[in-house]
């Protein structure tokens, strides 16, 4: 082979330079990282290369000879920077004259060389297919020159340093196969005196490499990534589907196999049929080389859960989105459990049954609605007025035949606290439609049924047994106004609270099964651990009530005169025991203050004879008592006797101005008082009159009532009895 003349050496140089330059190009954003994405372990491959010294360099072999090297060459990518590859390097170079008829001794100096170097390469992938890159490589190698003698005769042998440079221009059929096209400039310089070899080479050879390693194209590499351990789920119930949206279902361990980390990791848990998408459970952000982290699983359920019955068994999906190698791949394992219908529940948590109490069932509501329309006229405004609505639906619901009956299968006493008993509980439209349930269905329609009227709810759990609470709205100190009996109403934090046993429903009356709900929550209220008690509203926070399909229930309300005539018998009875209470306070006490309290509680009950009477022996006991003097005028204005009640209003406005106290609050009730019996007997002008005066003195309660002002009475049809009389209390 020639020298390589300057024309063949600038090109070979033009195109190493255009290798170089390839492996610094980079993709453009928002491409796929080939290099991350598509590296190897190691790979090892062999390389055939024609080589000539360059003459324009200063080597000169004096002679025309043939060269080729045949080598091996492995290389393992650095881990966190695949593009950087060391590598090693063995091969044998063979140098062979060719005859000459000048110098027929040139092949003296035939020879054959083995080496080994070591270097670093760097390779760019500008795709799955092509690469380009460089490397550098130092090494040693030992010539053999067999026709040459030496003083001993036998053949010469010499050692020599290399150092190379080369390029690649590659093209990767495969992921495994990588077929490369290599120029290379190499320096040798001998250790002995033979210098003739001396100098740059020029070569240019083909390589094919063989890259140990899973295509990551290849399905079988997407599942070596991750690995599930202990997936665990609980059974779930359809009740508690809004509980699962932000409390576990379960777990899942994942571990990273790779020896790279895992980026971005997203978790999702489905199951088809039954949600709309996959339920994200949790965002990683990595996982190292063999590191494991245990992610919590979460479900968000559509509205097909509450369509099956009994228990299903499902098999739902467990995936993982994550980066591996700049490439987003995916990975998912089954999980299986049981699903148990709307009806169905454990008791391992109490609170678990306000998902039961279907507040929004319109059916619910309309037939409250209608107990109140059918109670209206005999409803009395100075009694607790949620008191009334549940004795009012206390008595709907035993008209229609609502009655108590102990769960044959499974009674609460023996769910109770045991999650691995599965119970069942009664929507309230179900327990309707059946007119039978136990304490737990019983105690969900009833409090289904307040709550849909606006009264906050609450429930109570003892061993065996749950039963129903309600709220009167009353502060604590006012217990007397809702029963005499301090027991019979529950403080929770200065709020008098009823407690119903409503399982009494069609046995006894709804003041029994009150009391029993007292006697009830006291038998427990001092053992540690034995009473629960839970508000509704507080969780439905957490057990949102369960999806229903609203329907016409197709229910019976009952007789009306039925309802009423039991609703009217258990308002009597607990009027007149507040009433009885507080008229035997007062005569045990005998003085003008209790009597007027008694009375100001019987015209709030609207009994105005016993008012009346409980006044006037206040007035008995003083004749100059203002307070109960009005409220007697009180009595008559309510009664329509309007001359007698100005009779009284007016003297005791004497009696006020006679002291000056006419800037008290008492003063400024009384000309209200006044001023609305004028307007009442359609004295306008006299109405308008009291009305200034009261204005002059406290505008506010003036502008309250501006309607009495109306010098003409145009508005007295409209306002005709509107708003309250004023009681004047000690």
């Amino acid at each position: 082979m020639k020298l390589l003349n300057a024309n063949r050496v600038s090109f070979f140089i033009i195109l190493f330079l255009s290798c170089i330059g390839g492996v610094f190009a980079q993709s453009t954003a928002g491409k796929v990282n080939y290099n991350t994405v598509y590296r190897f372990p190691f790979s090892i491959g062999a390389e055939y290369q024609i080589v000539s010294p360059i003459s324009m360099l200063g080597t000169d072999y004096k002679g025309d000879f043939s060269q080729v090297d045949f080598s091996v060459v492995g290389r393992v990518p650095l881990p966190s920077i695949p593009q950087l590859q060391p590598q090693a390097r063995i091969g044998i170079f063979m140098n062979q004259a060719q005859y000459s008829a000048a110098d027929p001794d040139l092949d003296n100096f035939d020879y054959t060389r083995l080496f080994f170097t070591a270097g670093l390469a760097y390779q760019h992938k500008l795709s799955k297919q092509a690469e380009l890159g460089a490397d550098v490589e130092l090494g040693i190698g030992y010539s053999v020159f067999p026709n040459l003698d030496q003083v001993s005769g036998e053949a010469h042998g010499a050692a020599d340093l290399q150092v190379s440079a080369g390029g690649t221009a590659a093209f990767n059929p495969s992921y495994n196969i990588s077929l490369q096209l290599r120029p290379s400039i190499r320096y040798n310089r001998s250790f002995s005196p033979l210098k003739r070899f001396n100098g740059f080479i020029f070569g240019i050879g083909i390589r094919a490499d063989y890259r140990f390693g899973i295509d990551p194209d290849d399905p079988a590499a997407d599942i070596r990534s991750i690995e599930f351990k202990d997936i665990r789920i609980s059974d779930m119930f359809a009740a508690m589907q809004s509980y699962y949206v932000d409390h576990p279902v379960g777990e899942v361990v994942l571990t990273n196999t790779e020896k790279y980390p895992l980026t971005n990791l997203k978790v999702t848990f489905d199951q088809a049929g039954f949600m709309d998408v996959a339920t994200p459970t949790a965002d990683v952000p990595d996982i190292g080389p063999g590191e494991s982290i245990t992610v919590p699983l979460y479900a968000v359920f559509n509205k097909e859960i509450f369509s099956m019955s009994g228990v299903t068994p499902l098999t739902g999906k467990v995936s993982v989105e994550y980066t591996l190698r700049s490439r987003t791949v995916s990975q998912s394992g089954p999980i299986s459990y049981d699903l148990y219908d709307k009806n169905s529940l454990t008791w391992d948590d109490d609170r678990k049954v306000a998902a039961f109490m279907t507040v929004g069932d319109s059916a619910l509501a309309n037939y409250t609605g209608y107990l109140k329309q059918t109670c209206k006229d005999i409803s009395n405004p100075g009694y607790s007025e949620a008191v009334q609505t549940a004795m009012q639906i206390y008595y709907g619901l035993t008209e229609i035949g609502c009655i108590y009956q102990r769960d044959p299968t499974l009674s609460f006493e023996d769910a109770q606290g045991n999650d691995l008993v599965i119970d069942s509980v009664n929507l309230p439209r179900d327990t309707l439609k059946k007119l039978s349930g136990d304490c737990d269905d019983l105690t969900v329609l009833f409090n289904s049924l307040l709550e849909s009227s606006g009264i906050e709810t609450a429930f109570v759990t003892v061993p065996g047994h749950i039963y129903s609470m309600f709220s009167t709205g009353l502060p604590a100190k006012d217990y007397r106004l809702i029963n005499p009996d301090k027991s019979m109403t529950i403080n929770l934090d200065g709020t008098l609270w009823v407690p119903v046993e409503i399982t009494f429903i069609g046995e006894d009356d709804f003041q029994t099964a009150w009391r029993s709900g007292s006697e009830e929550f006291a038998r427990f209220i001092d053992e540690d651990d034995a009473l629960g008690l839970y508000y509704t509203r507080e969780a439905q926070k957490i057990y949102r009530p369960v999806g229903f399909e609203e329907s016409d229930l197709g229910l019976q309300y009952g007789d009306r005169t039925k309802v009423v005539q039991d609703f009217r018998s258990g308002l009597e009875k607990v009027k007149n025991s507040v009433l009885d209470d507080f008229e035997l306070t007062a005569r045990e006490n005998g003085n003008k203050g209790s009597w007027n309290e008694y009375g100001i509680v019987s015209a709030r009950f609207e009994s105005y004879d016993r008012a009346e009477t409980a006044f006037n022996n206040a007035l008995a006991k003083d004749r100059n008592y203002i307070s109960a003097k009005i409220n007697l005028a009180n009595i008559y204005y309510l009664r329509e006797e309007y001359q007698n009640a100005l009779r009284l209003f007016h003297d005791a406005e004497k009696r006020f101005e006679e002291s000056g106290r006419t800037d008290s609050s008492a003063y400024s009730r009384l000309l209200l008082n006044i001023s609305k019996t004028y307007y009442e007997v359609e004295n306008y002008d006299l109405a308008d009159y009291y009305s200034e005066k009261l204005k002059n003195i406290n505008p506010a309660l003036a502008d309250k009532y501006s309607y009495l002002a109306d010098t003409r009475g145009a508005r007295a049809a409209e306002m005709k009895g509107s708003g309250e009389i004023m009681f004047i209390e000690e």
